[in-house]
């Protein structure tokens, strides 16, 4: 994706708002970015639990890993959304000729796998006096910032690029169905298949 592409793609919620809104209710791309919300909400919880760390309070410091690592859980409890979007989304554009956004977007979710994977070990250790307070809070500013980047992408190129690129309500009826077999969020639940 070209620099000024990128830039000039302004994240107003009342923008994210209107395209959800505008969407039936188990529409791929409705949930997908109601999905993001939450997982945004989560991320300003975990940025202010590392505000709140320091190096000298050892009692406070377990509370708070305890807090972030629950959060660090949820977060990677949100790979149904990630297959979801690498095995029906991408690959639907991609059909199209469309193949940089989602490339882009799937290597990004190799990328923030890791990390989230990385903070949950590091918050997982039993001796807290071994832990650098510094290092912690570096890994969740720089798994915040990267996600929300992101999301950001997604919900103001790739979705939108996705409601114009495939048109036909047939083929977004399909994907549906693939995404319920898929599975959805455990943060947050979805119609099944079966009640849609």
């Amino acid at each position: 994706m070209r620099k000024e592409t990128l830039s000039t793609c302004i994240d107003h919620k009342g923008y994210n708002q209107n395209i959800i809104d505008s969407l039936d209710e188990g529409h791929m791309i409705k949930t997908l970015m109601e999905e993001h919300a939450h997982i945004v909400s989560m991320l300003d919880e975990l940025t202010n639990i590392s505000n709140q760390l320091k190096g000298t309070d050892i009692k406070n410091n377990k509370e708070l890993f305890q807090g972030a690592n629950h959060l660090i859980l949820k977060i990677i409890g949100a790979e149904p959304h990630h297959q979801r979007e690498e095995r029906v989304l991408f690959p639907a554009l991609e059909k199209l000729g469309i193949t940089g956004p989602p490339q882009c977007m799937a290597m990004e979710h190799d990328i923030m796998r890791t990390m989230k994977h990385d903070l949950n070990q590091k918050l997982s250790f039993d001796d807290i006096m071994a832990v650098d307070i510094d290092e912690i809070k570096d890994l969740i500013e720089k798994l915040c910032d990267t996600l929300r980047n992101h999301i950001h992408k997604e919900d103001t190129i790739l979705f939108p690029l996705a409601l114009q690129s495939i048109n036909n309500d047939s083929q977004w009826i399909d994907m549906r169905v693939q995404c319920d077999e898929i599975g959805y969020c455990c943060f947050c639940p979805k119609l099944t298949k079966n009640e849609s």
